[in-house]
């Protein structure tokens, strides 16, 4: 037995143990394991074994020790849980004997959370439902949590719409607020502030969309001179019904965007004022902003004049009937607009070659319609190519794009979109990569607007086996909202943002706003990076809940096809495990393991290359594969090469 003095060398020795023991702050994230990790603001990060991961969840913060856990390594002991970010989630409800359970849909929270018998809302095994967490696993690892809402059965129809809006939050419903300032918003405001604007109705704009479209926000003209054009771009100005601070405005930026579904859009704006008094239909007058822009022969921008004006668009056209009278003529469009669409035409195609000749010029890619049925599931998956008209509205929109945010810029306002190129851990490969296929004396430099734009249309047109604009662009970092007008490298502008689009993106609605006051000499809008960072986190997840409900409704229809079908598909991504492909006619992306493939192959990170001593994988690469597995839960798709 110890005496006192031994006790209190001993409670002294533990003290300077704990003491002396590396202690931390740290975020954890999770993986496709049961461990997980734990990363400091200093950028380090310790392994988190499956016992301590079972204490905490994705995304809390926990104060940490550091301990030795054999073979040289460390390992994380959580001591305290400061902050827990998880609070609410959906998923699958699961029975199993007496235990019930929901199977998280989450990136990274790959564990069932218990739901008590008081919690359970009659839930059945099967249901898809959200819920919110009752109980913390730490410090036991027992999480709890209580159904809110059961959103339906996997035989409900467009389940994985209503499953997704849940996921991320994307309301269908508008306030009753919001919706009594709607209905206040009359013809008469219209007509009250156009008598304050530039007339610009004796212009011949015209609408080029699909023929469903009815949120319609931009129109167009161009004039044809002997040394170039004035190009006139006509922008929905939904701003000017809205008064800043009030309901709807809110309700704008809650949403920031439209979120676009198969079956429905869940839109940023309610669609009286979307698809209707702010909507650009033919044959009505509308509040504009109108972009004037003068290009020279080479549909360079010579000058930029922006209107707070009033419009009226002569007709509602859509693609096909445009790119058919550019092709051979179209008896289907008004005779007196063939000339005004003839020179939006050439217009565009100056502008093209422009951009060809000055900076990035992305390869074309098909869209994929689904077409559902009564049930909510897709019958059909059609490709549909991108004709003259959708370049052509594409061109005027990057140009007038690009062209108000050099104005602003000179202006020292507004928000832009900014791309930084390559991504820092990447630049070394890439540069090496170009020095080598572009025989160059030394690596170059990508860090800069200029030498980036001249080194890619340079790998554009290299000799060489290996298609180094793809190689690159898989490397290319995020764009982000930003308030300095830096260049966005991935299209080779000095700047750029959008102002387009309105009725569907709160952004560019704050354009509208930042651009009306400079135009009045007041005071524009200032943009905290809290607000920017916010846009782009709803916007993104807009964007998420559209590609993922997308692809659960291609996965159902690609399990209901006969088995071991073959299909045409391109190789779109590649890492050292696995080889992403996309499906030619549908646009499915599927994974090709090669973590257990036998024949030595090896993978070039530097030309992200797969090969052995008789193949080889390279981007872009047509084969044919076959559907190994598809797991719908998960949204997963393994293929294999046929």
């Amino acid at each position: 037995m110890l005496d006192k003095n031994a006790l209190t060398q001993l409670k002294q020795l533990k003290q300077e143990i704990h003491d002396n023991t590396p202690r931390y702050k740290g975020l954890v994230r999770g993986s496709h394991g049961r461990f997980g990790f734990v990363g400091t603001d200093e950028g380090k990060s310790y392994f988190l074994s499956p016992d301590e991961m079972e204490k905490v969840l994705p995304g809390d913060t926990i104060d940490f020790r550091v301990e030795p856990a054999g073979d040289d390594k460390e390992q994380a002991i959580i001591e305290k849980l400061l902050e827990s970010e998880l609070k609410t989630f959906c998923g699958r409800y699961i029975v199993r004997g007496k235990g019930h359970f929901i199977d998280p849909d989450h990136d990274k929270l790959n564990r069932w959370i218990f739901v008590p018998p008081q919690d359970r809302l009659n839930a059945e095994d099967g249901d898809f439902v959200s819920a919110t967490l009752t109980r913390h696993p730490f410090p036991k690892g027992k999480a709890q949590a209580r159904i809110d809402t059961i959103i339906g059965k996997e035989t409900t129809p467009n389940i994985e719409r209503l499953f997704m809006q849940a996921r991320f939050g994307l309301d269908n419903e508008f306030s009753e607020e919001v919706v009594k300032a709607v209905n206040e918003i009359d013809a008469s405001q219209i007509e009250t502030q156009a008598a304050e604007r530039t007339d610009l109705t004796h212009l011949p704009f015209v609408t080029i969309d699909s023929a469903g479209t009815r949120d319609i926000d931009d129109a167009l003209f161009a004039e044809a001179h002997s040394d170039g054009w004035t190009l006139w771009v006509a922008i929905a100005d939904p701003d000017a019904l809205i008064q800043a601070g009030s309901p709807l405005e809110d309700a704008a930026a809650a949403r920031a965007t439209s979120a676009y579904f198969a079956d429905s859009v869940v839109p940023m704006l309610p669609t009286e004022l979307s698809e209707n008094f702010s909507s650009l239909q033919a044959g009505e007058k509308r509040l504009a902003m109108v972009a004037e822009l003068r290009l020279d022969a080479d549909a360079g921008v010579k000058e930029t004049k922006l209107h707070s004006a009033i419009i009226e668009s002569k007709a509602k056209l859509t693609y096909s009937q445009v790119a058919q009278l550019i092709d051979s003529g179209c008896d289907d469009i008004p005779a007196e607009l063939h000339g005004p669409v003839l020179h939006l035409a050439d217009c565009a195609r100056a502008l093209n070659q422009w951009r060809q000749a000055n900076c990035l010029v992305m390869e074309d890619r098909p869209d994929y319609k689904l077409v559902l049925n009564e049930q909510g599931k897709v019958d059909e998956i059609v490709r549909i190519e991108r004709n003259a008209a959708h370049k052509l509205v594409e061109e005027c929109m990057l140009v007038c794009n690009r062209s108000v945010a050099e104005w602003l810029r000179s202006q020292n306002a507004g928000m832009f979109i900014q791309q930084s190129g390559i991504r820092t851990e990447r630049l070394g490969e890439a540069a090496a990569l170009l020095k080598e296929q572009l025989g160059l004396e030394q690596k170059p430099d990508l860090t800069t607007l200029e030498s980036y734009v001249k080194l890619l249309q340079q790998a554009t047109t290299a000799e060489t086996d290996l298609p180094l604009r793809t190689i690159l662009s898989r490397q290319m970092d995020r764009s982000v909202f930003g308030r300095e007008g830096s260049p966005h490298m991935g299209l080779g502008f000095s700047c750029y943002t959008t102002f387009t689009s309105p009725l569907r993106k709160y952004n560019d609605l704050l354009i509208h706003r930042t651009v009306r006051a400079l135009l009045n000499d007041d005071t524009p809008p200032a943009f905290t990076d809290e607000q920017l960072i916010n846009i782009q986190d709803r916007q993104n997840r807009a964007r998420m809940a559209s590609n993922l409900s997308e692809q659960w409704l291609k996965l159902e229809w690609l399990s209901r096809q006969e088995e071991g079908t073959l299909y045409d598909a391109t190789i779109v991504h590649m890492n050292s495990s696995s080889i992403t492909v996309r499906l030619n006619d549908s646009g499915i992306d599927g994974v090709i393991d090669r973590r257990k493939t036998k024949g030595g192959w090896k993978f070039d990170s530097k030309t992200i290359v797969h090969s052995n001593d008789k193949a080889r994988f390279v981007l872009g690469q047509a084969m044919k594969v076959e559907v190994q597995e598809i797991d719908i839960s998960k949204r997963a798709l393994r293929l294999r090469i046929a």
